[in-house]
């Protein structure tokens, strides 16, 4: 019910009462007007009590995230150490090496292998062509440094360079497809380790001061050197 109902209904009501009690005035039998009961009808919506929800403040609480930091282990790898090259040996001090002469030893070095890497195994492994093939890349080279190195060492290399002339020879003469590796161990022991005109402490040596020169003015990395300097080691 509107509330324009609720105000009209109310003064109908006591208009009502008026009336009758105007009435029991005139009349001679006692009227009795029996209360009538009010009745609140409810309002419209806008007069409807809406219950107000309490606000209670919302706590939140944040628990410390806890951050552990593990340590890092620190490892200290050693220094590489590195072998001071050779200076002196028997024979007297292992001598400089020209300007320019890394370099060129380099070049010649690099083609004389990639001869070698051309008849390799696949893999990898020297077999008795390939080490023919390496056999006469060292005197080639040898041939080629001979004139190239200073007086204190010509000696040496003139030395190596004889030997390795002589088993080259031997090298050309042999059929590559016959060729097996106890021929070639036969060579090198007969031409290299057990000439009656080669004295072997000498060779080994020789071998051992050209391969500290080159390891001294040039570095690592000539391997044909290196591996002539094993072949002649004596122990």
């Amino acid at each position: 019910m509107s509330r324009g109902s609720s105000a009209g209904a109310a003064v109908f009501v006591a208009n009502l009462v008026g009336i009758l009690a105007l009435a029991s005035g005139c009349s001679e039998t006692s009227v009795v007007v029996a209360p009538v009961p009010t009745v609140s009808a409810p309002t419209d919506q806008m007069d409807a009590q809406v219950p107000t929800p309490s606000s209670s403040a919302s706590t939140t609480t944040v628990a410390p995230t806890s951050t552990t930091v593990a340590p890092v282990p620190t490892t200290t790898e050693p220094a590489p150490t590195s072998v001071a090259p050779t200076t002196i040996l028997a024979g007297g001090p292992i001598p400089d090496a020209a300007p320019g002469f890394c370099a060129e030893l380099a070049i010649e070095s690099g083609e004389l292998i990639l001869q070698v890497e051309r008849v390799l195994p696949a893999d990898g492994q020297l077999d008795p062509i390939s080490q023919r093939t390496l056999l006469l890349a060292t005197r080639n080279l040898l041939a080629w440094t001979n004139n190239r190195v200073p007086p204190g060492l010509r000696a040496d290399v003139g030395l190596l360079n004889r030997v390795y002339a002589d088993l080259g020879i031997e090298l050309d003469g042999l059929d590559v497809e016959m060729v097996t590796m106890p021929r070639l161990q036969a060579l090198v022991f007969t031409y290299v380790l057990d000439s009656p005109a080669v004295d072997a402490v000498e060779l080994d040596l020789s071998a051992r001061r050209l391969a500290a020169f080159v390891d001294r003015s040039c570095g690592h990395g000539f391997p044909i050197m290196e591996s002539m300097a094993d072949l002649f080691a004596l122990d």
